[in-house]
């Protein structure tokens, strides 16, 4: 039996409408290893969510800006007396230098006072299970600008750097994603849920690099096998079709899915490390003239010092 495939090009339009968001720096201290890791239901569940019952969690508190004026500053040098909260994260979201992979209940029981940064943005919205009062903005927003300011704009080695700037660009851009960032129990809602979400920055910068490389016309296949579908909608007026998102690392995957069925190629500068987009399939190492022009130079300057302690050297043998 023959079978026939036909691959063909839809037309539609992508929206990128984000939730305006508030966003503070905070600290998360842990406090504890989390005794049962399936509590729902005295573990009566455990056969029924399988593996999603055997990631370990820990015990943190968050010291939780109640005022959305104050300074995520305070809040990270642990002078704000913030109403504080525990939840429950999963330990392999903890940064390891904080908590080591090889540390466990039984190896090292005591863990509390260790703590690390995190970002909060509180809502009153966050306090029910299902969100259903959380509405998007108004205002649509370039995801392409947004992904580019992701992946370019920041220096890890700077750590202060880093938080403040992706404080910022979260209080530009919305809602990073649709999770909580802590455990919330799916039966739990007999119990107030704390009104906040949670980004781990380090966990950011992960992503960042994932999608980075995931850029690279070399991984187009693996990336378009893997990732989520861009699932259209129909609208009432041409091109008829439309892709929409409202979280920001589902739009930043949206336009790398996008990029990738358009062929598009990308690279990253030898001098600034800056990704950017190909405008021919010739081999380009820099994202600009300065960039090509500054590396010249900087070769020039090397030859030139290599040459002046060659000189050196054989003047001290002569």
């Amino acid at each position: 039996m023959a079978l026939h495939v036909s691959n063909f090009e839809i037309p539609a339009r992508f929206s990128f409408h984000p939730f305006c968001a508030r966003w503070e720096i905070c600290t998360a201290e842990l406090a504890d290893w989390c005794e049962d890791p399936s509590p729902l239901i005295g573990g009566m569940v455990k056969p029924i969510l399988g593996l999603l019952t055997e990631r370990e969690k820990v015990e943190v508190r968050i010291g939780v800006p109640d005022d959305s004026t104050t300074s995520g500053m305070l809040g990270l040098m642990g002078l704000a007396p913030h109403p504080a909260h525990t939840v429950e994260i999963f330990r392999d979201d903890i940064p390891n230098d904080v908590l080591a992979p090889h540390q466990n209940r039984r190896t090292c029981p005591d863990i509390s006072g260790r703590s690390f940064p995190v970002l909060v943005c509180s809502q009153p919205e966050f306090k029910t299970l299902f969100p259903s009062t959380l509405k998007p903005g108004d205002t649509a927003k370039d995801a392409w600008a947004m992904r580019e300011e992701f992946l370019n704009d920041w220096n890890k080695a700077n750590e202060f750097e880093w938080l403040w700037g992706l404080r910022e660009f979260l209080n530009r851009w919305g809602l990073w994603t649709s999770g909580y960032g802590f455990n919330a129990h799916l039966m739990s809602s007999i119990r107030e849920r704390p009104g906040f979400v949670l980004v781990f920055p380090h966990l950011l910068w992960e992503r960042r690099n994932e999608y980075r490389k995931a850029l690279d016309r070399k991984q187009a296949r693996k990336w378009l096998s893997t990732a989520r579908p861009l699932s259209f909608t129909n609208i009432d007026k041409p091109p008829y079709f439309l892709v929409e998102r409202f979280y920001c690392e589902d739009a930043i995957q949206a336009t790398i899915t996008i990029d990738h069925l358009a062929e598009r190629s990308f690279g990253i500068c030898k001098r600034c490390q800056k990704v950017f987009q190909k405008e021919t399939q010739h081999k380009k190492s820099y994202c600009s003239e300065r960039c090509f022009n500054a590396a010249g130079v900087q070769r020039w300057r090397e030859k030139q010092r290599k040459a002046a302690k060659k000189g050196t050297e054989n003047n001290a043998k002569g």
